[in-house]
């Protein structure tokens, strides 16, 4: 949820941007022709390409006129604007050193500037120039308004809610303010709070459409889809040209199964804003429910191209390509992601699980203890790290991390049972019994599933295989004991063999 509001809010920022650039534009008028191509004569027009005397003779081009005040501000202006669309910040910064001091220094392009700033991740920088305009003066709402946008994007939340809070005490009518508090208070889950601000500036101004996407949220979080779709509707009919509406009907939709209008939703939206992270995952969600794995690949693979650094598409790129047996583009993404989010340590457990298939024992036990150093209460990742160390050939290092495991395991249960004899390396006839009486079937083929590998590292492979093969045939699919089972018989050639 904060990661989505600092998108929101980075949204805004550039609308803001491009407000800004629009306004101090518009100040600006050329002349006709000033600022396009310079018209044909009529030599150049001739179709059938004859020569005058006017052509055949080479004359000086004329001196270039140097660029009036007012025109050099513009050409600065639409230069930050592609530097902008680049994505180029420090070019568009660079571009204010061509600006007289008195023009530089007015408060429209130091709000420009603090934007750029901002956008780039330059927080402080962003701040400081505000902060400064405030100086000069303290009550403007614009500046007010930037600088708690400043402080969204820097995660001061407090602060920001502050400033909000001082520009409706300066004008309560101010409606963009009112809806930033109430995307403030939608994010602490303060689901009435965010919608007295929401209806409070759509008493203002009806056609707000920021204030018409939190009240379409709201009404979503309170289960009340008619509503929220036509908030939703209305901000799409409103904003033809924006993304963000039609994401978030998108995300209404998906959630009450309309899901072929939730693609095409997201089609639109694709169209619209072909760069957002965020419309090519939700894209790639929707296709992944209807089906369509391959599609869905595809989404997070764009969703990856657009923001390499960000890890959510990687769970979704990972798990689809594990499924179709890409085994190497899948430990790709899941190294990527191990690498981008430590604390997922599902990521881990599935690095664990291709190296331990490949059998990679060194690499299967290091990630199975990683993932077991973020989720100590899963014991199978303690024994499954402990089976891979045991290929290695590293027994007494195996029992030095077990004795360590072995208290954090409730005393007498199976799994403490099934760590203690992978510990001593006896007493295998105890623990079939208790396996045997085990009613939950789930932990039952788990434990089966270790004590055939326990036989395995003993060298009873006809004991092993008569284990691997009843796991199969317990059809237990929702443990991840499960694949590394099926891997082992298909491995063995066991497949006949089971029923």
């Amino acid at each position: 949820m904060a990661r989505k509001n600092m998108q929101l809010l980075q949204y805004r920022m550039v609308f803001g941007l491009a407000l800004t650039l629009l306004l101090l534009g518009s100040c600006v008028t050329s002349k006709p022709g000033s600022a396009g191509f310079p018209e044909k004569t009529p030599q150049e027009s001739d179709l059938r390409g004859k020569t005058t005397e006017a052509t055949s003779i080479p004359e000086k081009a004329p001196p270039e006129k140097p660029l009036k005040k007012e025109e050099q501000i513009a050409k600065v202006l639409a230069s930050v604007t592609e530097a902008m669309q680049q994505g180029k910040f420090s070019k568009a910064l660079e571009l204010f050193d061509q600006l007289d001091k008195d023009t530089a220094d007015t408060a429209p392009m130091q709000r420009l500037k603090a934007s750029i700033l901002a956008t780039s991740g330059n927080i402080a920088d962003a701040r400081l120039t505000l902060q400064n305009l405030l100086q000069k003066d303290a009550d403007n709402q614009e500046t007010l308004l930037l600088l708690a946008e400043v402080e969204g994007l820097g995660g001061n939340t407090k602060e920001q809610k502050q400033l909000l809070e001082r520009i409706v005490s300066i004008n309560p009518q101010n409606t963009q303010a009112l809806t930033n508090l109430g995307d403030i208070a939608l994010e602490a889950k303060t689901y009435k709070l965010a919608e007295a601000y929401y209806k409070k500036a759509l008493s203002i101004d009806p056609d707000n459409s920021d204030a018409l996407l939190g009240q379409g949220r709201v009404d979503r979080y309170n289960r009340n889809p008619k509503a929220a779709e036509a908030a939703f509707n209305k901000a799409i009919a409103l904003n033809p040209k924006w993304a963000l509406p039609l994401q978030e009907r998108a995300r209404l939709y998906r959630e009450n199964n309309f899901l072929r209008e939730a693609l095409t939703d997201l089609d639109l939206a694709k169209e619209l804003a072909p760069g957002d992270y965020w419309v090519a995952l939700d894209r790639g969600n929707v296709l992944l429910d209807l089906g369509r794995k391959t599609e869905a690949l595809a989404e997070y693979d764009r969703a990856i191209s657009i923001n390499k650094d960000y890890f959510l598409a990687y769970v979704y790129s990972a798990g689809i390509r594990d499924e179709l047996e890409d085994y190497k583009g899948a430990e790709r993404d899941y190294k990527r992601l191990s690498e981008l989010n430590p604390d997922y340590y599902f990521a881990f457990e599935a690095l664990g699980m291709l190296y331990m298939r490949d059998k990679r024992w060194r690499e299967a036990r290091d990630a199975f203890i990683e993932a077991y150093k973020r989720s100590p209460s899963h014991s199978s990742y303690a024994l499954l790290a402990s089976i891979s160390w045991y290929k290695i050939g590293k027994p007494q290092e195996v029992k030095g991390f077990l004795e360590k495991v072995i208290p954090t395991v409730t005393p007498n249960s199976l799994e403490w049972y099934m760590l203690r004899l992978f510990f001593d390396f006896s007493g295998d006839t105890d623990i079939a019994n208790r396996i045997g009486n085990e009613k939950k079937l789930d932990t039952k083929a788990r434990m089966l599933y270790y004590l055939a590998q326990y036989y395995d590292l003993k060298g009873n492979t006809s004991l092993a295989n008569k284990y691997f093969i009843m796991v199969r045939e317990m059809n237990r699919k929702n443990m991840i004991e499960w694949r590394l089972n099926e891997w082992e018989v298909i491995g063995r050639g066991l497949q006949s063999v089971s029923s």
